[in-house]
């Protein structure tokens, strides 16, 4: 399991923020990644823990800054 201390997203975490930056909801991302509306939850979850961020907006402000 991941640690959530660490700020590092993985491959997969990147790709769903990147997604969530221009828009997309979570039916459009896990269709995109082939994967469950249910898994682009918890790693949108675990994204704001790791990166601190209280929500999404804050999320892509982050990653405009560090990615």
């Amino acid at each position: 399991m991941a640690d959530h201390k660490s700020n590092t997203l993985n491959e997969s975490q990147i790709k769903i923020l990147a997604l969530l930056a221009v828009g997309k909801v979570d039916e459009e991302i896990a269709e995109q990644l082939c994967t469950s509306t249910r898994v682009v939850r918890i790693e949108t979850d675990h994204i704001l823990k790791k990166i601190n961020a209280p929500n999404i907006f804050q999320a892509v402000l982050w990653a405009a800054s560090k990615l």
